[in-house]
C-alpha cells in the first residue's frame, strides 16, 4: 500500500463487486450518494430507491470490517506520525482487500502488487524468528479486519498465481497474547467440535507449533471473485459498539425477515448457539454472525467462525447477548425454550446428540486438550452438563479431567 498524501481522507469511491455505486463523504456527518446509474446497493439497510444517506457516525456497513483491537493499534501506530488516522483511512487502506463486496479507492491512497504466502510453510514453520510478527509487518496495512485479538489477512500462493499480480488475501491468521495464552489451540477445538456437530465451518487449521490458527475466507469464491456479507450488527444498523446489545431471538428475526431459507437458518442457529453454550463461548456476539449473498433476495446464514472457550480467561463469563431476557449460560430448559420459540422442531433431540458428538469430538482431540495449560475438557463437559439438565447448576472451578474420572 502506497500513501502519497499526508492530507486527512475526507472523500471515497465506493464500489460493489467492481462496479461503480456511489461516493462516501466525511463532512460534519458522514455523506453516502448513489450514483445515479448505481445498479446494486451497498447494504440491504440502505436501498437504491434512497439515493442519498446521512448518519453522525460512519454507516454500519462501511464500519463492518474496520480494526478494533491488535491491528487497529498497529496501523495508528506505523502512520500517525505521517497521516490523520481515523476510519476514513482505514477504509482507504481496505482498498478491495475487505471481507465481502465492497471496495474503496481514495485519491493519494494506491494499492500495490503482494508476494503471497504457501499455506504449508506457514503451518509448518521453524524458522528462528516469529512467523505471525513477521506477517505482521509485510501484510498489516491490507489486513482491514474486524474482531479484537492478533490477527492478520495473508495472500495465499497458488499454482496459477501471477508474478505481479494483486493477489486478494485469503488467508487469515490468527495468534495469541499475554492476556488470551493459547487462543489457537482453544479455537482450533472449538472449531472441529462444531464440524463434529456437522455445522458448517470454513476450510481451516492449526500450525504444527500449534501457536496459529488459520482459517481461508468464506466469502470468496474458488474463482476469485466475492459474495457480499453483512454481520449482524450491520444487518441491524448498529455500531460496531453496540455489538453486545441485542438478543439471539434478534438475530432470529433479522433471518425470518432477510434469509430466503429462513427455516434452515433458523436451525443452523438454534445448533450454533447450542455448540457456542457446551464449548463455553462467550464472545458470540452481533458481529460474530453474518448473512452471505450474491444476490441480496437470496441471503443466507453464513458458516460458523470466531468460537473460542472464553471460560478459560474468565471463569465467571456470560453470554455475549441475551436469551429469554438473561446473560447466563443456560440450562437445557432455556435452550430448549429458545429453539422452539424459533420455530426450530426436535429441540430435545437436537441437544442430545449435540452433546454425544461434542463428547465423542473431546475424546478423539484428546491430544490436542492435554497439551493446553488450562482443563478445556473438564470446562466443555461442565457445560454439557449444564446444558442437558433441566434445572440450573451451580458453577465451580473447573476439576482436573481424567481417563478415571
Amino acid at each position: 500500500m502506497k500513501i502519497k498524501t499526508d492530507q486527512r481522507i475526507r472523500e471515497i469511491d465506493i464500489k460493489v463487486a467492481g462496479t461503480p455505486a456511489g461516493v462516501l463523504e466525511r463532512k460534519a456527518q458522514f455523506e453516502f450518494t448513489y450514483h445515479s446509474d448505481a445498479p446494486i446497493t451497498v447494504a440491504a439497510s440502505m436501498p437504491l430507491e434512497t439515493r442519498f444517506y446521512q448518519h453522525g457516525a460512519l454507516f454500519p456497513i462501511f464500519e463492518m470490517n474496520i480494526p478494533e483491537g491488535f491491528i487497529r493499534h498497529r496501523i495508528t501506530e506505523k502512520l500517525r506520525k505521517h497521516i490523520q488516522v481515523d476510519d476514513m483511512l482505514f477504509l482507504a487502506l481496505q482498498g478491495n482487500s475487505g471481507i465481502g463486496c465492497i471496495t474503496y479507492e481514495t485519491q493519494g491512497i494506491e494499492q500495490e502488487s503482494v508476494t503471497a504466502e504457501n499455506l504449508s510453510e506457514i503451518l509448518s514453520w521453524e524458522g528462528g524468528t516469529d512467523l505471525f510478527e513477521e506477517l505482521v509487518n509485510k501484510y498489516l496495512l491490507q489486513s482491514s479486519i474486524s474482531g479484537i485479538q492478533p490477527k492478520v489477512m495473508v495472500p495465499e500462493a497458488t499454482e496459477v498465481t501471477e508474478k505481479g499480480a494483486f493477489i486478494l488475501p485469503s488467508l487469515i491468521v490468527k495468534s495469541g497474547d499475554e492476556e488470551y495464552p493459547q487462543l489457537a489451540i482453544n479455537e482450533y477445538i472449538c472449531m472441529e467440535l462444531a464440524k463434529a456437530c456437522q455445522i458448517e465451518t470454513p476450510e481451516f487449521w492449526l500450525s504444527d507449533n500449534q501457536q496459529l490458527f488459520v482459517m481461508r475466507r468464506f466469502d470468496l469464491k474458488a474463482d476469485g471473485s466475492c459474495r457480499a456479507m453483512e454481520d449482524m450488527a450491520v444487518m441491524q444498523g448498529k455500531s460496531t459498539n453496540d455489538k453486545y446489545q441485542s438478543s439471539y431471538e434478534t438475530i432470529s428475526k433479522v433471518l425470518d425477515f432477510y434469509s430466503s431459507e429462513a427455516k434452515a437458518d433458523n436451525e443452523t442457529l438454534f445448533k450454533m448457539l447450542v455448540h457456542s453454550c457446551m464449548v463455553g463461548n462467550g464472545d458470540a456476539h452481533l458481529k460474530n454472525y453474518a448473512m452471505l449473498y450474491d444476490d441480496i433476495d437470496d441471503m443466507r446464514l453464513s458458516p460458523l467462525y470466531d468460537v473460542v472457550n472464553t471460560q478459560i480467561y474468565n471463569p465467571a463469563d456470560i453470554l455475549a447477548l441475551n436469551l429469554c431476557k438473561s446473560k447466563t449460560f443456560p440450562n437445557r430448559k432455556r435452550i430448549i425454550d429458545f429453539g422452539k420459540s424459533i420455530g426450530v422442531r426436535k429441540c430435545e433431540m437436537m441437544v442430545d446428540e449435540m452433546a454425544d458428538q461434542i463428547r465423542d469430538g473431546l475424546e478423539k482431540l484428546e491430544d490436542y486438550t492435554e497439551s493446553m495449560d488450562s482443563d478445556i475438557k473438564a470446562i466443555i463437559l461442565e457445560n454439557i452438563y449444564r446444558s442437558t439438565t433441566r434445572t440450573a447448576i451451580k458453577v465451580r472451578s473447573a476439576r482436573k479431567y481424567t481417563k478415571h474420572s
